[in-house]
């Protein structure tokens, strides 16, 4: 059994908003958003936070997760525009 689509479903919100924070300039760059995001809400930190988790798998693999997601689930899933920049 194949858990991935429920571990994105789970995941993806978070990072879209970590690209947001990224792009909103909330933090500075996205070594600060993953350092913020692992010390202050538990992100495993073995995965090195949120931008090293897209960074890791890859963006268009999150983005073609976030496309099929969006369309069993809604525009919650639509993708932030600053994942052009990550």
């Amino acid at each position: 059994m194949d858990l991935r689509p429920l571990a994105d479903r789970l995941v993806l919100p978070a990072l879209n908003e970590a690209v947001a924070c990224v792009r909103e300039g909330i933090v500075a760059d996205a070594d600060l958003c993953d350092a913020g995001v692992i010390f202050g809400t538990g992100f495993a930190p073995h995965r090195g936070g949120p931008i090293s988790a897209i960074r890791e798998r890859g963006k268009e693999s999150w983005l073609k997760a976030m496309a099929e997601l969006r369309v069993k689930h809604g525009d919650r899933f639509v993708p932030d525009t600053g994942w052009d920049s990550i």
